[in-house]
């Protein structure tokens, strides 16, 4: 199973409970009246649903092989500044 998968499978579960637990809440609209309800264990299954996944915080850890980079330097460089074009300077 790719990875692309199982989040796709976790945002269709994570629909379907949001669902069930609207379904749920539906039933309690008219118990809301009456007051003094005992604590509906359903509701408290559904908690969970109404938050955010949890994850770990990331890691950071050195990496085992050293990464080098060769760039190509020029031996000399030029001894003076010389601009491509003067603005001021009248054409040639």
């Amino acid at each position: 199973m790719t990875q692309t998968t199982r989040f796709l499978l976790l945002a269709l579960f994570l629909v379907f409970a949001q669902a069930g637990a609207l379904a749920h809440g539906i039933g309690h609209i008219k118990d809301q009246a009456a007051g003094g309800e005992p604590v509906c264990e359903q509701c408290l299954a559904y908690a969970a649903v109404g938050a955010g996944a949890t994850s770990t915080p990331l890691a950071w850890s050195e990496p085992t092989q050293a990464i080098h980079f060769a760039a190509a330097v020029p031996a000399a460089a030029p001894a003076r500044f010389q601009p491509v074009y003067r603005s001021r300077a009248p054409p040639r």
